[in-house]
């Protein structure tokens, strides 16, 4: 059994499964270098196949997240082609005009018409543009979403599937992992099919509904609060939650209770306790004058007290003690460490890239989870776990050392070639920052060592380096490690044995972890969200760091994402030495070739 996943919404992407395995998956933004690029993802698909050296002939199925799509938002590319500006323009030319002005038939397209240069190529958007949220045009989407991916595919209707949004999150939440036993999923994001809140209980692999809502608007909340802080709805929420922590109690509470009096838990999900028109004008009038810090930090622990009612509340009404946490809320890691911190809660499960770039792969396993269903206990497929997220684009050594010749790089940059571990890390022990392109492409939101910028975590000066020269990203913004599987419990202190292979959870560090990795937990509250790496993971990037400790006696090195600020996340060896071109980083390192500067 084949099945290739597609998600066509905002952070598009692709994936493949063989025998209920996921054996490659992508996002469209790394090849078509939009952040967060919507549509067909045509390029990622063509990777997929590529690496599972199969044709599009060979699949049985392709399955679709997603019965609902907004046509016009998919076709200028909203949460990736938009600005700060443009993002405020919607609330005041379009929302504020429905909301208070009770105009309700503008035409949300000719606001923006001819704003962008990058729309969607594949789709007819014909007679589909009119109205922002017309719900027949919705389903007439879906029919052309069909016959799309039918015709640029050449593959046959009656075998392309679409999945609930909702249960491709719940799916993966609950698969990726080996550990699959009776518990609570929950999602809360922005929007899905039918809701932006659910819960269901996993019993014996069976999932069940129990509630749902579309009055869950923790996403928007913080979604709309991250504007009005100067940052990117969709994308930045993440600066708010590093904001958070430099707030102080007295500035918190003194915004608090207004977050606070508009959300309510009811029964088993969120509800409105006082209905305001809408988020963005309410929240920006009652903030006037409240510093940045405190809006930040008020928002984060609304958030983090709300869930944990509301998960409390779950666990008492439905008797279960564990949860599978998807949704773009889940992505909140600061949240789901207070959740899983909270003494009457078991297991907070979250997988990482909770949000929507993962719905390929949760409607692969949504799939295979519905076919199981079908068969006979002696006759199920066997549905396997993630071992990693090394899933994407894989570096030709060759295309690297033609480049190079190409462009006469030796003449410009000290060329190393088959270099030892020990080198890489004698370059960063001494300082250095790098940056590193090897081996396969990960999936998701975070580097894990294959496409990251690396440096000494002892030095706390390298923060202000990466941010400033190279990351060219906001000061606050904390960095992460990398660490050695077996030095783990040196650094952090993880009481439920979570997975923290993936950079999808924080822990409070140990007296060690706040001594030698300075530049790579949170300044301010000294909170860590690490990657463990074990050998046989990544068998390269482990030689690196444990080269690092014997250099240093530290098993850790900073990582963050190989990328300038704004720009996806490096493909191949062009986009790495663009970075290393336009930064101030020292190296670039490749499978089999250091590219250097040289010194003044």
């Amino acid at each position: 059994m084949i099945i290739l996943g597609i998600h066509d919404g905002h952070d598009a992407s692709a994936s493949l499964m063989i025998k209920g395995k996921i054996v490659a998956a992508n996002q469209e933004e790394r090849f078509s270098r939009l952040k967060g690029d919507y549509g067909l993802p045509l390029k990622a698909i063509r990777c997929c196949l590529k690496q599972g050296n199969i044709s599009i002939n060979n699949v049985d199925e392709i399955a679709v997240a997603s019965h609902t799509l907004n046509p016009v938002l998919l076709y200028i590319k909203r949460n990736a082609n938009f600005t700060v500006s443009d993002w405020v323009k919607e609330q005041e030319e379009y929302w504020y005009k429905v909301f208070y002005l009770k105009k309700k038939k503008i035409n949300y397209y000719k606001i923006f018409k001819n704003r962008f240069k990058k729309l969607d190529k594949y789709y007819d958007f014909k007679n589909l543009l009119n109205l922002y949220n017309d719900r027949d045009l919705i389903k007439k989407f879906k029919e052309i979403r069909l016959e799309c991916i039918s015709k640029n595919l050449n593959f046959p209707k009656n075998k392309i599937r679409f999945y609930t949004h909702e249960f491709c999150h719940i799916y993966y939440s609950y698969y990726f992992y080996p550990e699959r036993k009776n518990g609570i999923a929950i999602t809360s994001e922005g929007i899905g099919d039918f809701s932006n809140g659910s819960v269901g209980t996993i019993k014996n692999n069976e999932y069940k509904l129990n509630s749902y809502t579309r009055k869950n608007h923790l996403g928007h909340i913080y979604q709309y609060i991250t504007l009005l802080l100067g940052m990117k709805p969709n994308q930045h929420e993440y600066k708010t939650m590093g904001l958070a922590p430099y707030a102080s109690r007295y500035e918190i509470d003194k915004i608090y209770p207004f977050l606070d009096e508009v959300l309510r838990i009811k029964n088993l999900n969120i509800t409105f306790k006082k209905k305001p028109k809408d988020l963005y004008f309410y929240f920006k009038k009652i903030f006037h004058g409240a510093r940045f810090d405190g809006i930040a930090g008020a928002v984060q622990k609304f958030i983090e007290l709300k869930l944990q009612e509301w998960f409390l509340n779950c666990k008492k009404e439905l008797k279960l003690n564990r949860f599978y946490f998807s949704g773009g809320v889940a992505q909140n890691i600061k949240a789901a460490m207070f959740l899983n911190n909270s003494k009457n809660l078991g297991k907070v499960i979250v997988p990482p890239a909770a949000g929507d770039s993962t719905l390929s792969i949760g409607a692969c396993y949504h799939s295979m989870h519905l076919k199981n269903l079908e068969k006979k206990n002696k006759d199920k497929l066997k549905i396997s776990p993630i071992k990693n997220m090394y899933l994407g684009y894989k570096n030709n050594p060759k295309d690297i050392e033609d480049y190079i010749y190409k462009h006469k790089l030796d003449k410009k940059f000290k060329i190393i070639k088959n270099y030892k571990p020990e080198r890489v890390a004698k370059i960063i022990s001494k300082g250095m920052i790098i940056g590193r392109c090897c081996g396969s492409m990960e999936f998701g939101l975070r580097a894990l060592g294959n496409r990251s910028i690396l440096a000494d975590p002892r030095k706390f000066e390298t923060i202000a380096k990466i941010n400033h020269k190279i990351k060219k990203r906001d000061f606050w913004m904390p960095f992460t490690p990398s660490v050695l599987f077996e030095d783990r419990n040196k650094f952090y202190k993880n009481h439920k044995n979570l997975n923290a292979k993936f950079m999808s959870m924080a822990f409070e560090t140990t007296e060690f972890g706040r001594k030698n990795l300075k530049a790579a937990i949170h300044p301010a509250d000294f909170t860590i969200r690490p990657q463990t790496v074990k050998r046989e993971d990544n068998k390269s990037y482990y030689d690196l760091i444990k080269s690092f400790k014997n250099i240093t006696k530290v098993g850790a090195l900073l990582n963050t994402s190989l990328n300038l600020h704004g720009m996806p996340i490096a493909l191949n060896h062009v986009d790495a030495l663009y970075i290393l071109f336009n930064s101030d980083l020292d190296a670039m390192v490749f499978d089999k070739i250091i590219v250097m500067k040289k010194k003044l």
